[in-house]
């Protein structure tokens, strides 16, 4: 059916279908049977061009970012999150959205880190199928994003990116590799950066590896801008240009006559974009009813699992009127908090629609516990910074030891798309006003609303306790209030690291045309491993109101698979759940090793004084490792370390291939 369309079709229609029909929908042709496929922006909400259908009150859902979801190392949630944003992109007609971008955190200074899950492969990999797959079935198309080796924002369209080919693959690809595999997108977007001196969308070489290495059968398209010579994209393998290309016609032919592409290489390309148009067409669409109330209950369920406890000494948290009588709310983000980060990815949200963690604390705390709040430090008065710093001091001399103060931080519009940040600090003022509280007060609680990794200036070891909220969506500040008063037992763990300082053998973001990736594999944990002292909260990290212990580990290897079993036990007398997770170590190897590498990860509800048993099923091609240009499993001996955290290790054991 779709050869015979394209014969029908004339050059012009070719082209215009091979671009754009609006900013961000495909072109529609009745005579041919071909609908229009309408994109929005995402990927943790819905962003229509034309903004929210009045049928949506209170604007589309705001979900946690993917830092937060990758947070809850929850596969489910991961599906459920795609799922409830298939059915809002089916309330709002809209057939694909440009999402999930599983783009590695190779700095903690990308502006864009708040859009991407993990440093890890494995994880961001997970995640992102697990979102696609969910999105997917409610017949909505995913776009999976940004193909490759976008992982800083500054002079994304020009930067050219340099690394080796085993680092590409098991590093930087690897998350693409497995949410094409294992989620099956219905389209890819290539980045703007180059990669090896060709721009994304007319790179042959990533684009082979897509169509060759992991039999991607969907639909290529580019970023919006990202095409510099449109001839080149599409002998290289890219099916659909965005936005508007009205010379697109004019440019094919003069590649034609050049004889730089031929007329077939075009209908190729056209034959697998009209491919992912008509599968969409033809999806099974959700049948649910759009429920705009369970659409705000879909981000709650994310972002109480997301909420990371990084520490939470002598256990002030959670709050209780026996410990308190008194809690003092300081930050105008405890009001009004930060949701979401900013660029292509900001959502239309109904005020009404985000909650306040101020209003939920108070109703958490009833008549039982006094809640005083001030803004006092969040609109600075630029002009006089230290009076900023005095406003934010003046609570200090009204707290006792029978108190508690939560300073609710963040650092808004430095976390962005088409910006990176400088620093891994807050701002002077607030880690001043953060230090003197802790000096001052018993009892301090520090709420740092951030989508990534952040940095104390002498301050962490004084407070008591440290919560990671993540950007968290609308319903954020229920899922907090619920944390704090323990309605809620922490589960979330890091996803990233977050070091005490910025790494200095690294080339960092900069104003070079080409960036090489000198450090290899060495990003994230697998660097840390080896430099602990730089940790101020290591990778997979997060604490719980209760304390479980791990026990009777098994593995062995069987049917090409490596089968792994241990028992966790919940000793504390609070109901939780406890993610391990599953490293992979070589000591003795004829490569170049990391010390460990996650493998595998499984999120686990274990009631007070139960002792449960996970397993884990791995492929011992899961163990390969890139050897010039082909995976390849080497023989020997490996170590398996099952942790709570990079750093937490529990449980060790041996197997040998």
């Amino acid at each position: 059916m779709i050869k015979g369309i394209i014969k029908k079709m004339s050059f012009e229609q070719k082209a215009q279908m091979l671009t754009y029909y609006s900013l961000l929908d495909t072109m529609e042709f009745e005579e041919f049977g071909i609908p229009k496929m309408v994109m929005a922006d995402g990927p943790h909400g819905v962003r229509p061009l034309a903004g929210t259908p009045e049928s949506i009150k209170g604007g589309s859902t705001a979900y946690p970012t993917a830092s937060a979801l990758s947070s809850t190392w929850n596969l489910t949630l991961a599906y459920e999150t795609g799922a409830s944003l298939g059915r809002e992109c089916l309330a709002q007609g809209v057939d694909v959205l440009l999402g999930p971008g599983v783009n590695l955190k190779r700095s903690p200074l990308c502006g864009r880190n708040f859009e991407y899950f993990s440093e890890d492969p494995v994880l961001s990999g997970e995640m992102g199928a697990g979102y696609i797959k969910g999105l997917e079935a409610q017949g909505v198309g995913s776009c999976l994003k940004h193909y490759a080796l976008n992982n800083q924002e500054f002079a994304r369209t020009l930067v050219n990116v340099e690394v080796d080919e085993r680092t590409l693959h098991e590093i930087y690809l690897k998350p693409f590799e497995i949410a094409v595999k294992k989620g099956k997108p219905a389209s890819i977007m290539a980045a703007y950066n180059q990669a090896f001196g060709k721009y994304c969308s007319q790179n042959k070489k990533l684009f082979d590896i897509l169509r060759n290495e992991w039999n991607y059968e969907g639909a290529i398209i580019s970023d919006w801008g990202a095409v510099k010579d449109a001839v080149a994209s599409f002998k290289a393998g890219l099916n659909l240009q965005m936005p508007s290309n009205k010379n697109l016609a004019d440019q094919l032919k003069a590649g034609i006559e050049k004889g730089d592409i031929t007329e077939s290489k075009i209908d190729e390309a056209l034959e697998k974009l009209l491919e992912f148009i008509f599968h969409l067409k033809d999806s099974v669409k959700c049948a649910d009813k759009y429920d705009r109330e369970k659409q705000q209950q879909d981000s709650y369920k994310v972002a109480k699992e997301a909420i990371t406890l990084l520490k939470n000494d002598n256990n002030i948290l959670p709050v209780t009127k026996e410990k308190y009588k008194k809690i003092f709310v300081l930050g105008g983000w405890a009001e009004k908090p930060q949701i979401m980060g900013g660029g292509s990815s900001i959502i239309w949200t109904a005020d009404e629609r985000i909650a306040s963690p101020l209003e939920e604390i108070k109703k958490a705390a009833g008549d039982d516990i006094e809640i005083i709040y001030q803004d006092c430090y969040t609109e600075i008065d630029k002009a006089n910074l230290a009076g900023t710093t005095v406003r934010g001091k003046k609570l200090i001399k009204d707290c006792t030891d029978d108190d508690l103060v939560l300073l609710f931080v963040s650092s808004p519009n430095a976390e962005t798309e088409g910006l990176d940040r400088h620093t891994l600090y807050f701002e002077n003022y607030i880690n001043d006003i953060i230090r003197a509280y802790a000096i001052n007060c018993k009892n301090v609680a520090v709420v740092m609303q951030t989508g990534t990794a952040y940095t104390p200036y002498a301050w962490d070891k004084s407070v008591g306790a440290i919560v990671q909220m993540w950007l968290c969506g609308e319903a954020g500040g229920q899922a907090i209030a619920d944390i704090l008063f323990g309605k809620v037992n922490p589960s979330g763990k890091l996803s990233e690291t977050f070091p005490s300082k910025l790494r200095e053998n690294f080339e960092h973001i900069g104003l070079e045309d080409t960036i090489t990736y000198k450090e290899g594999f060495e990003i994230g944990y697998r660097y840390y491993d080896k430099h602990p002292e730089e940790i101020w909260f290591p990778f997979g990290h997060g604490l719980s109101y209760t304390s479980f212990e791990y026990s009777n580990l098994n593995a062995k290897v069987e049917d090409k698979s490596l089968k792994i079993s241990f028992d966790i036990k919940n000793i504390g007398d609070m109901d939780g759940k406890e993610t391990a997770q599953v490293y992979i170590g070589k000591k003795d190897s004829a490569f170049v090793r990391p010390i460990k590498e996650l493998k595998a990860f499984s999120k686990t509800e274990i009631k007070a004084g139960e002792t449960k048993t996970v397993s884990i099923l791995l492929p011992v091609s899961d163990l390969a490792i890139y050897n010039e240009t082909k995976w390849e499993v080497e023989n020997g001996e490996y170590e398996i370390y099952i942790g709570a955290s990079s750093q937490d290790i529990k449980l060790n054991g041996k197997i040998t291939l």
